[in-house]
């Protein structure tokens, strides 16, 4: 009973760690995109 608490609680923390940094990194993804597409715009492919 306490193993399967334990491992239930670890998958959570991951699970909370993993949200927060892709908030934090979000913004960094995002400034990164705007420069990428402003210094070198990509060209239109109709597929």
């Amino acid at each position: 009973m306490l193993n399967t608490l334990l491992a239930l609680l670890a998958v959570v923390v991951v699970m909370a760690a993993h949200g927060v940094a892709k908030l934090v990194l979000l913004p960094f993804h995002a400034l990164r995109g705007l420069f990428r597409h402003s210094t070198k715009p990509s060209p239109i492919t109709v597929r």
